[in-house]
């Protein structure tokens, strides 16, 4: 037999060189009549000068029709393997019957599956499984030996491997032991001429010559693979070599473009994967040989070349009986129309159905010219593959129209990735006996039945699965796994005729011929890969491109696509639609990555459902659509911020006047009993009836603002027929929200949900196996396509893409076909013969339901494979107002303020999740659950309480530090670090005031009059105040979450330069004035937001900065203007907030001197201003907009204004002090001296200050200067006593006791009198330069002073922020901290660096305060322990084993005034009289958190109102520190050793170690933030999948009957995926990191820290990347003057310890320090991306930090632009760490999304990751 195949193929070869040589001669056909007649006498075949004998075949349907390249060696008995390129090449089964075997593909068999023929290719000899064993001994009958039972290996069997070489082409190598028992040879392509021949020869010389030898040439060109060792030359993908496929075409189209050829084999260039270089190299090829493009015109979209034919007509023909009788062949004429040549007429196969036209498709002229293209391939009996350059191009919907029109039957078949090549072809099942059979798949029914085969997603497929079809597509013949082959129709003919063999003897012997009209369309994507490690568009091999020929689609050209979106969607807005289009289109052409990126988001079919509900619902906002649609809230930051920027850009604003969501309403009329419609805002829809109640959710749902209005949306998309998908993170309500929806309208669902092992199978149906019969059991799916149910499919991401992509054809297409073989369809008319159809019921929708793509979800992303095809609704976090009523329904008696706080605290976590910080995203969830948990156990402490949710981040440093700063920042306290302190201040007793000082009035005579001018005020201006354009945040940290102070919180006003004063309105807003520049915050009341004014305009440079002061205008009671006064320029600028508008006053008659300014009339519009040593006043007053200008009769150095007519002055020259008053009400004009005499040994003070108001009938406080006193009370300081009366003033003060030490001069304390809680507070500085001091409070009824310890500024730092020229500074008088008073008697303090603290400082808030702290962090705990009750209730009460010790004796410490109960922790009641503040002794609890306080029920009814300090000393904790002090120490001294072993180790001394923990203090947090995203790059690759043909593990369901035939590797387990072969090249990112180290980061560096921020960066990025060096290959280098490639750390030499790291950095600054002035930017970043491609990588990134200081050098913003994008490879940014006012700004105008500034350093992890992130996209 074998010497008959080489005879065939022998013939076969010369009737080629026959044709060749001889074209005329037409003896040589290929007729079956000539077959016939040579068959008869052939006995022997000679080539050359081998002899080869013939034998005749057994099986003559066996031998192989028509045979490639020629084979030589067989009558050596040798096998022989065959080397070459890829083409179509037979495969023939063997067996003992002395056939040949041809191996087929050895390429992609793994190692060591071959070795197992080994032995059967050397010995001829080989174990059997079933246990025969095959020899070449001569056998006699059929032995049996034992058990072993023999068989011959025929003489005559052989074997052919064939493959292709490794190198060049994917596959694994040969293993040796294998390669060795081969010859091999190598088939080389046809040479030229003969291939030209071959070519003329197919079509029968109809073809033009020149254009054949055109196309040879080229594929001759393109398919030299170019050497890979060699330079890297750039990689064009090989032509294939079948270009006598086109044989067909070419002899029937002689008009057709030649480039329409070549694009139909080779549609590399008009795909996004292929790149210019490529694109070039491709292009230069064709062009040489005369292949061009069409001429594209400039307004033209689309840049495809099409046939030049057009179809015209399509005409069917009457039907034919099929060679096997049992099928009709189907016949139609098309008629194509030429643009300048005569029309033609070309036979094609077609289906049995009607002709027709597809529903819901609007032919364009560039789909006519596509279908047209699919229409010749198929005339031209070739199968098609659909390529589409994009996502949503119109694939699917093309071949629906195909088919409809030629009347096919469409055999959807959607591909996954781990089906394996013998699902496409059978499956196994069993009968209604329990016998296992072969079922045919989809394919190999629609190849009998002449159907045409959708092969959807052919880029799915694992390497090498598509190759199994190859001879199905190339010859028409198919081996299926049950011995049946399929083959050629005309085949079949034949042998039916040569051998006279009947059909049913062809049936026994298991032929099967292939219908005439059977068709393979295969449709993939360009841009995407089966594996998730591989290139994109990797799947399109040499070997697929010789399968198929290649349509390619691309998006529909503007004008066309605003035509189908007008004709689907009737009605819809033109203005509206124009926009949509223009804006979609200016995504899709833009070049920036991130834009192309949201491009795929709006994809005609997106576009489609916008349009649709524009039509629908009039007041469809389109911003809000394009958002929804493009899923905006689960884009990276950089990505959202461009979709806005551009929406606006293009005229496409956010709405105006929408109802806002408050207002929504969920409406069921005309009850919620009898329900007949609902109605949410404006839409109504009628409520389902007679559903199955069972199946209809009921949920607890309380309804909200923002859950109301996505049930809005999603309403409307179900009235649009649409199905749904909600997306989101975890816990935000999907779930409730589908349910609800349901139970509105009443709709009964079906529920599915998926997971990791979620298959296509249990998707569809269950097998299961009873009485031995396979049935199968239909899923939750076919259940509501059948009954019309809504199904919710749950956890969508969580399944495998190629699981949920099969909901893409159920929903897009209307066609599944589920495991059983039935088909699911969508209209009647696809029903075919049998009930193996299920028509989709009318009714049936699927919600479905998945988390947000990306980490740390790791589901797959399901919304970027089929999303599309839902209408999407991102649900997020209810806003704060939705939440806090869905809080308030949970938890209705959990304090509002609690509730606040939690929902901002959540609110704050989910910023940090967005970006990219924290990787849990907490949701309405877990604040629903900690509600819930207060609500039923308020007791509970909320710490407690707390932990349930966050003992999860219990051990995760990172994560735990940011959570406790954030809760803290809010002010409750997370029980993550549970020792929970009361730190208040202290009481010191400091005893009754003594008479320290008398003032008398002595000479009434010596009076002395003034002189006083009045004029109105000199007014200039009336400027606009720019406000209320920038609030920003304030990061405000609360007080009390661990620890319970007075400090109620703090805030940061954000200054360069020092803060000089603060003053407070009514309603708690706060106004601070900065320094460098000059700038007036305003925060507002509840202290969360600031906003900056610059007044540096108002302000001219001095050589130091104006020490200005605020003072609060107030008229009639009510604010009119806010003060600020320059002393150094006599000048007073009043800034009026209510007509947002600036003035300024000057103050006349002063000398050019400083002044000083007194506020305490400010309160009654007067402000009176003086100068030390000098004699004039001037009094603004502005009731009557006049300034009275008094001339003293002498000069003055202080003043003190007490009350309107009653001031104080002390003279400068003459030590004497004067009262100064008015005869009458008005301004004092009358100068007294007065005598003062110190009392009880006491020296006179200096007073710095009387405050105007009494705290008692004739009582006020004063300040003093000196720090022996706390304070001074003054009595009888009114002009009622002194003036009218004459009566002495006494000075009463608070002495300190024992010894004090002096303060700096120029420090000066503060005082304030507090209003509400009449006490005074004073701040001192500190006496040793220590930034810390007490915050005293004065409290006169009770002598005591309460004393707490408060934070400064440090004083010695502010002054090096100025340069030291300027000695200005030694003489500038500071305040140690400035002060004022909330309307509600709480204390703001401000330090000079402008940390703002807020203090409760009344006695009884503070007592309420902590008693509610106590019990909300659940410190005072009762002793717990277990309690059993008997059931025997003797006495009538329980009998308690086991009590709880610990007799609360509490001991009131109060002064007896009135009784409280109070109660002590434990079993037993101890009534301590005094105030309630009795405390349990520490009984038997050690642990911290101790005693229970006993604030009992009578604070109020025991007589005494208010709480005191003291109630407040006895609420402290007596939380007893069960650590032995010997157990701390020994943790400090480990601590300190381990810190001493790791210096010397990396040889740093403590010095430098201080300094560099400084800059990683400054960065840590941000290290942790980029380690966390470049965690989550890591995390995504590391996934695992199932593993088939396992031999252990679980059973996997689709090998049950393989398990009933004994087969064993019928199990699957979970393992590594193997790389796919040869396409996985794991390539580091390569990334360049260019520093700006030029002179002028070193001199400026003073002015915004920018070198050493760029310091920070650097150490940031060594130590994120630390551990990911191998997928990150990152350089640092710099550029300066000097140089443009400074080389500070390069790939392969990474830092490994602190010191390297620190040396690196220093190396760096020193440079910036030393270099040469210039800027070498551009040449840096030129040069950057020039030499990072240099190496291999899998993305490379440049990334220039510069100041934007380069405009002085000549250097325009278009030549960074244009060297950033100078290679489209790299993904170049350009990051402006520093700048001079605006320049970054107008420089990041100029480059758009390629530049960032980055002012502060915490937004560059966030600039870091949006580079990632857009890169990661790609």
């Amino acid at each position: 037999m074998a010497t008959n195949q080489q005879q065939k193929q022998a013939r076969r070869r010369l009737k080629q060189l026959g044709k060749a040589l001889s074209h005329t001669q037409t003896g040589w056909s290929d007729s079956e009549e000539d077959d016939h007649n040579l068959e008869v006498n052939v006995k022997s075949v000679r080539i050359g000068d081998v002899v080869m004998q013939v034998t005749p075949p057994k099986n003559p349907e066996l031998v192989p029709e028509h045979t490639g390249p020629f084979y030589d060696n067989s009558q050596l008995g040798q096998d022989i393997f065959l080397i070459g390129p890829p083409g179509p090449l037979p495969a023939v089964r063997a067996a003992i019957h002395g056939r040949i075997l041809v191996l087929d593909g050895i390429e992609k068999a793994e190692r060591n599956v071959l070795p197992i023929l080994n032995n059967l290719l050397e010995n001829r000899e080989m174990g059997l499984d079933d246990g025969r064993f095959l020899t070449t001994k001569d056998v006699q009958g059929s032995t049996t030996n034992g058990y072993t039972t023999f068989e011959k290996v025929s003489d005559r069997f052989l074997v052919f491997a064939l493959g292709l070489p490794v190198p060049p082409y994917v596959g694994y190598p040969l293993d040796p032991p294998l390669r060795s028992r081969f010859q091999s040879r190598d088939i080389r392509a046809p040479h030229f001429t003969t291939e030209v021949n071959q070519i003329m020869a197919l079509t029968n010389n109809k073809a033009p010559r020149d254009l054949v030898e055109r196309l040879v040439s080229i594929s001759s060109v393109l398919s030299v693979q170019p050497d890979k060792s060699a330079a890297r030359e750039i990689d064009v993908p090989e032509f294939p070599t079948t270009i006598e496929t086109l044989a067909n075409l070419l002899a029937v189209l002689p008009h057709a473009h030649p480039r329409f050829f070549v694009d139909l084999l080779y549609p590399y260039p008009m795909l996004p994967t292929c790149d210019l270089e490529q694109l070039g190299v491709i292009e230069s090829a064709y062009r040489r040989f005369g292949v061009r493009g069409r001429v594209v015109e400039a307004h033209e979209e689309i840049t495809q070349t099409f046939s030049g034919y057009q179809l015209a007509n399509l005409e069917a023909h009457k039907p034919l009986i099929s060679i096997d009788e049992s099928h009709k062949v189907h016949r139609a004429i098309a008629t194509f129309s030429h643009v300048d040549q005569a029309a033609l007429g070309l036979p094609l196969s077609s289906g049995p159905n009607q002709f027709g036209s597809a529903e819901f498709f609007v032919e364009t002229p560039y789909h006519r010219e596509i279908f047209t293209s699919m229409v010749l391939v198929h005339a031209g009996d070739h199968d098609i593959c659909l390529v589409g350059t994009h996502k949503g191009v119109g694939k699917s919907a093309l071949v629906r129209h195909f088919a409809r029109n030629l009347g096919y039957t469409i055999d959807y078949i959607p591909l996954y990735r781990d089906m394996s090549s013998r699902d496409l072809l059978q499956r196994r099942s069993t009968t209604p006996k329990g016998d296992t059979v072969w079922d045919n798949s989809l394919l190999v029914e629609a190849a009998i039945h002449g159907h045409l085969a959708v092969l959807d997603g052919i880029e799915a497929l694992s390497y090498g699965t598509l190759n199994t079809l190859q001879r199905l597509v190339c010859e028409r013949e198919m081996q299926l796994p049950d011995g049946t082959r399929l083959i050629n129709a005309h085949r079949y003919e034949k042998l039916m005729k040569k051998n006279n063999m009947t059909i049913e003897e062809l049936d026994a012997k298991r032929l099967v011929p292939i219908h005439p009209s059977f068709r393979i369309i295969a449709l993939a994507r360009a841009g995407v890969s089966g594996q998730s490690d591989t290139k994109a568009g990797s799947w399109l091999t040499a070997e697929i491109l010789s399968m198929f020929h290649f349509v390619v689609v691309d998006s529909l050209p503007s004008q066309e696509e605003q035509e189908v979106l007008k004709t689907l969607s009737p009605g819809v807005n033109e203005a509206k639609l124009h926009q949509l289009l223009t804006f979609a289109r200016r995504l899709r052409r833009e070049k920036d990555e991130t834009i192309r990126m949201l491009s795929s988001a709006l994809s005609t079919r997106q576009l489609i459902r916008i349009c649709r509900r524009l039509a629908y619902f009039e007041d469809e906002n389109l911003y809000k659509a394009i958002h929804k649609a493009a899923l905006s809230r689960f884009m990276p930051i950089a990505a959202k911020t461009v979709l806005h920027e551009l929406m606006i850009a293009n005229g496409i604003y956010p709405a105006k006047n929408e109802t806002p969501i408050q207002e929504l309403e969920i409406e069921v009329l005309p009850s919620r009993e009898d329900a007949q419609q609902v109605r949410i805002g404006n839409v109504v829809e009628p409520v389902f009836k007679g559903g199955d109640p069972m199946l209809i959710p009921n949920v607890v749902f309380h309804e909200n603002p923002a859950h109301t209005e996505i049930l809005r949306e999603m309403l409307k998309d179900y009235q649009l027929g649409d199905h749904l998908l909600l997306i989101g993170n975890q816990g935000v309500g999907k779930n409730k929200l589908a349910d609800y929806f349901l139970q509105l309208l009443q709709l009964p669902r079906e529920y599915i949900q998926l997971h990791r092992d979620s298959t296509v199978q249990s998707l569809t149906t269950t097998p299961a196996i009873r009485d031995g019969v396979l049935i199968f059991e239909d899923s939750p799916l076919v259940k509501a396509v059948r009954d019309g149910t809504i199904l919710v499919v749950d956890e969508a991401d969580k399944a495998p893409t190629y699981v949920t992509a099969v909901l893409k054809s159920l929903v897009e297409d209307g066609q599944m076909v589920l495991g059983d073989g039935r088909r699911i369809v969508a209209k009647e008319s696809d029903v075919q013969d049998g009930d193996r159809y299920l028509l989709i019921h009318p009714n049936f929708r699927m919600i479905v339901l998945a988390n947000r793509p990306g980490y740390p979800f790791l589901g797959n992303d399901f919304y970027r494979e089929i999303g599309d095809v839902f209408s999407c609704h991102a649900v997020d976090n209810p806003d704060k107002a939705s939440e806090m009523y869905l809080l308030r329904e949970y938890g209705p008696d959990v304090p509002e303020d609690m509730l606040e706080k939690l929902s901002s605290a959540f609110t704050d976590l989910r910023k940090l999740v967005d970006e990219g910080l924290i990787s849990y995203p907490y949701s309405t969830r877990e604040l629903v659950n900690i509600v819930l948990h207060l609500q039923n156990y308020p007791e509970e402490g909320i710490s407690k309480i707390m932990q349930n949710v966050f003992d999860f981040d219990q051990y995760d440093q990172a994560s735990k530090e940011l959570l406790i700063e954030i809760f803290e920042k809010h002010g409750i306290p997370v029980g993550l670090e549970s020792e929970f302190t009361m730190n208040l201040g202290d009481i010191v007793d400091i005893g009754e005031p003594l008479l320290s000082e008398r003032w008398t009035r002595v000479d009434q005579a010596a009076q002395l009059d003034a002189t006083v001018e009045t004029a109105p005020m000199a007014i200039r201006g009336g400027w606009e105040l720019d406000v209320g354009k920038k609030w920003k945040q304030l990061e405000r940290k609360e007080g009390r979450s661990t620890t319970f102070s007075e400090q109620l919180y703090n805030f940061t006003i954000p200054t360069r330069g020092e803060a000089l004063d603060i003053a407070s309105l009514d309603d708690g807003t706060l106004f601070v004035v900065t320094t460098n520049p000059v700038t007036l915050h305003r925060v507002d009341a509840r202290h969360q937001r600031v906003d900056s004014l610059d007044l540096y305009e108002y302000f001219p440079l001095q050589r130091a900065p104006p020490r200005l002061r605020i003072a609060v205008v107030r008229i009639k009671g009510f604010v009119k203007y806010l003060a600020l006064h320059n002393p150094s320029n006599n000048e007073l600028l009043c800034c009026d907030f209510n007509k947002n508008t600036v003035t300024s006053v000057v103050l006349r008659g002063m000398e050019p001197v400083k002044s000083v300014m007194c506020d305490e009339l400010a309160a009654l519009g007067i402000l009176v201003f003086y100068q030390e040593d000098k004699a004039g006043v001037a009094v603004l007053d502005f009731n009557t907009t006049k300034q009275h200008t008094i001339t003293l009769p002498t000069r003055i150095e202080q003043l003190l204004v007490v009350e309107p007519n009653l001031w104080f002055a002390r003279g400068s020259r003459d030590a004497k002090t004067y009262t100064f008053y008015s005869k009458n009400e008005g301004i004092p004009s009358v100068l007294e001296s007065i005598e003062i005499l110190g009392q009880n040994g006491q020296p006179v003070g200096e007073v710095e200050n009387i405050f105007w108001n009494e705290f008692a009938p004739g009582f006020k406080f004063a300040q003093n200067g000196k720090a022996h006193k706390f304070g001074t009370i003054v009595q009888g300081c009114n002009y009622d006593n002194f003036i009218n009366k004459s009566g002495p003033i006494d000075l009463l003060a608070y002495l300190v006791s024992g010894p004090v030490e002096d303060v700096p001069k120029r420090i000066k304390g503060c005082a304030l009198y507090l209003n509400r809680s009449q006490q005074m507070a004073v701040i001192k500085p500190s006496p040793d330069g220590r930034p810390e001091s007490f915050l005293d409070i004065i409290n006169p009824v009770r002598n005591q002073v309460w004393r707490i310890k408060i934070p400064l500024a440090d004083m010695s730092n502010i002054d090096a922020e100025y340069p030291a020229a300027t000695f200005a500074r030694f003489q500038v008088e500071r305040h140690v901290a400035s002060m004022c008073e909330l309307n509600n008697g709480n204390l703001v303090t401000m330090d000079a660096s402008g940390v703002v603290r807020v203090w409760q400082v009344q006695s009884t808030d503070l007592y309420n305060a902590a008693q509610t702290w106590k019990q909300m962090v659940g410190v005072d705990q009762n002793a717990l322990s277990i309690i059993y009750e008997t059931d025997k209730n003797e006495e009538g009460e329980n009998v308690l084993v086991g009590e709880a010790s610990g007799e609360g004796d509490g001991e009131g410490q109060g002064k007896g005034e009135g009784k409280g109960k109070g109660q002590g922790s434990g079993g037993g009641q101890g009534s301590g009289d005094g105030n309630g503040g009795g405390e349990s002794g520490d009984a038997q609890q050690g642990s911290s958190g101790g005693g229970g306080s006993g604030a009992g029920a009578g604070m109020n009814e025991g007589g005494r109102e208010e709480a005191t300090f003291e109630d407040i000393e006895n609420l402290k904790l007596r939380s007893a520190n069960d650590q032995p002090e010997i157990v701390s120490e020994a943790q400090r001294e480990m601590h300190e050793q381990s810190m001493e072993k790791m210096l010397s180790k990396l040889d740093m001394t403590h010095g430098d170690y201080n300094v560099f923990q400084k800059y990683m203090e400054n960065v840590r947090r941000e290290i942790r933030e980029l380690r966390v995203i470049l965690e989550s790059t890591e995390a995504k690759n590391k996934e695992r999948v199932w593993l088939k043909n396992q031999t252990s593990g679980d059973l996997d369901d689709t090998k049950i009957i393989e398990g009933l035939t004994g087969e064993r590797a019928i199990y699957r387990k979970r393992g590594e995926d193997d790389p796919e072969i040869g396409l996985f090249q794991d390539k580091p990112k390569r990334m360049k990191f260019v520093f700006d180290l030029s002179a002028s980061m070193y001199r400026f560096n003073t002015h915004d820290r920018r070198l050493e921020r760029s310091l920070e960066v650097a150490l940031m990025m060594m130590e994120s990347f630390r551990g990911f060096e191998h997928k990150f290959a990152y350089s640092i280098i710099g550029h300066s003057g000097d140089g443009a490639n400074i080389e500070f750390v390069v790939p392969g030499k990474y830092p490994k310890t602190e010191k390297e790291e620190f040396e690196i950095i220093n190396k760096m600054r020193a440079h910036s320090q030393y270099c040469l002035s210039g800027d070498n930017t551009l040449g840096a970043a030129s040069h950057s991306i020039k030499e990072i491609v240099k190496d291999e990588g899998d993305d490379y990134f440049v990334v220039v930090l510069s100041d934007a200081n380069i405009t002085q050098y000549n250097i325009h913003p278009n030549d960074i632009a244009r060297v950033l994008k100078s290679d489209d490879r790299v993904t170049a940014q350009m990051i402006f760490i520093g700048s001079l006012q605006d320049q970054a700004e107008r420089l990041k105008q100029a480059l758009g999304s390629q530049a960032h500034i980055c002012a502060e350093n915490k937004d560059l992890p966030k600039i870091m990751k949006a580079l990632f992130l857009s890169s990661m996209l790609k």
